[in-house]
């Protein structure tokens, strides 16, 4: 990230990412743009104040949320590049992204269900995932949760899940992986444990 001031960087420029960039190259800059502004990261310390830090990490989220959606992406890009004086890059079709920002919560542009129809469902949240385009390897290494624990949430596997007490805490890390709300995913999934003990 150069040193010229946050506030004046394109959300291309915050994330060091093309505008072309596809939902996966701007999930994998984010990524790498949090790490790198991590409070207790000494270099960043040495270069700037609490406050620009803040400022900093603020602005990377904002830059992710808005260009994982893709009509706010799309507005962006209008207005600013037209301002510019160039017109708004031409993107690829892949980029179906969703919004992810701790600031809203998952907005389903251009995703096939409904909202309403058991949103927080595993066969959903693996939807949500592939539409984002991360791995289940990814969400492991993320989240430190075994890679078969995964698949048995996405796939609804009740009986061989682990025990109610780390099954939420595995639902939240996932949830927050994927920018979801964990409270809702947790509540959903055992509304729907409970209705499938119940069958």
């Amino acid at each position: 990230m150069s040193m010229k001031g946050i506030k004046d960087q394109t959300y291309y420029e915050i994330l060091e990412i093309s505008p072309t960039a596809t939902a996966k190259e701007i999930q994998r800059a984010y990524e790498h743009a949090k790490e790198t502004f991590h409070a207790d990261s000494m270099a960043v310390y040495s270069l700037f104040s609490d406050e620009e830090v803040k400022e900093i990490q603020e602005a990377i989220e904002e830059a992710f949320r808005v260009l994982m959606d893709e009509a706010l992406r799309r507005s962006y890009d209008q207005s600013h590049f037209q301002t510019v004086g160039g017109q708004p890059p031409e993107k690829p079709p892949e980029v179906q992204g969703i919004s992810r920002g701790k600031k809203t919560p998952l907005s389903f542009t251009g995703l096939s269900f409904n909202v309403e129809e058991g949103l927080y469902r595993g066969k959903t949240l693996k939807q949500v995932r592939e539409r984002m385009g991360v791995e289940l390897q990814t969400i492991s290494k993320e989240t430190k949760i075994n890679i078969k624990v995964l698949e048995w949430i996405e796939e609804e596997a009740f009986e061989k899940l682990p025990a109610l007490v780390y099954l939420k805490g595995f639902l939240k890390s996932y949830a927050q992986s994927l920018g979801l709300d964990p409270q809702k995913v947790i509540e959903e999934y055992m509304r729907l444990m409970e209705e499938s003990k119940k069958k």
